[in-house]
């Protein structure tokens, strides 16, 4: 390859899969990262990318390509964070994750263990249902990540339980999660106890929550939402929960990076933070 800069037009486009969020990346714009993917084709002799319904994917011409590029920018970013004097400007790091995790353990995180966090500065992005990093350079997902080039970290474990409005007993409807996912164990316990398919499907732990409440009928809920929500009860004070482990990774170019450590030390902090406040409650 002549040009060594089509690297970033090439890495930035496989993590982001549009060309809009690309170019964002790279401060260029749309055609220049066009045209530069285009050249690179035709340097190959076939498509470097493939459109999809789920945005442009690397076709196999570049995967080694991506792998270097990746781990080149990853080395470069460790490097520069590695140095001795503390940079003038917080560091950015984007942190992918589900929206309920952020809101009910990192922000509440962010003041109690503000030390962690010195000289960074987190832009956190919601993430539904995805694999890998994309344009994220840390996620917290749940499940072990597929094996790749990429560091795993298990950061801790959520209970998960059906729950119902206190003032309506409906033992007729429930409300779950989309039926991409009715052969998961949670999801399985609510067409075992109620017989029949969900009354309404919703995406996020929120609008489960919402519909839960408003139209007095039961759902799935993770026990960091519900347990402390005066208006929710279990729908079976003796069920044990169903627990899902939530792990972290970030790219193995990563590994010796200072701020992706101390981030991930934030996160592993917070997920410690649930455990002991769920024992305390347990144990009243």
């Amino acid at each position: 390859m002549d040009n060594w800069d089509d690297l970033r037009f090439l890495a930035a486009l496989a993590r982001t899969g549009t060309m809009k969020l690309a170019a964002q990346k790279l401060g260029t714009n749309t055609a220049t990262v066009s045209r530069r993917i285009d050249r690179l084709s035709e340097r190959l002799g076939e498509p470097a990318f493939i459109k999809t319904p789920d945005g442009w994917k690397p076709s196999k011409a570049v995967e080694a390509l991506i792998q270097v590029a990746q781990s080149f920018d990853g080395q470069i970013q460790s490097a520069l964070h590695s140095r001795a004097a503390p940079p003038e400007a917080p560091v950015q790091v984007k942190l992918g994750c589900t929206p309920f995790v952020l809101r009910n353990l990192l922000i509440p995180g962010m003041e109690r263990h503000a030390g962690l966090l010195d000289g960074i500065g987190l832009l956190f992005a919601d993430r539904l249902m995805k694999d890998g990093l994309g344009d994220n350079d840390i996620v917290v997902q749940a499940e072990r990540p597929e094996q790749g080039r990429v560091i795993t970290r298990k950061v801790g474990s959520l209970g998960f339980r059906y729950y119902r409005p206190r003032e309506v007993k409906c033992d007729k409807n429930w409300v779950g999660f989309s039926d991409a996912l009715d052969d998961n164990p949670l999801q399985r316990i609510g067409f075992d106890h109620f017989g029949r398919p969900p009354r309404m499907r919703v995406d996020s732990m929120d609008a489960l929550k919402s519909v839960i409440k408003s139209m007095g009928i039961a759902g799935p809920l993770p026990d960091v939402i519900a347990a402390g929500d005066p208006e929710l009860e279990l729908l079976d004070s003796n069920a044990e929960p169903i627990v899902s482990e939530f792990w972290l990774l970030y790219h193995e170019s990563r590994r010796s990076d200072p701020v992706i450590r101390a981030t991930a030390n934030f996160v592993l902090r917070c997920f410690e933070d649930e455990a002991l406040a769920g024992r305390r409650l347990a144990a009243e």
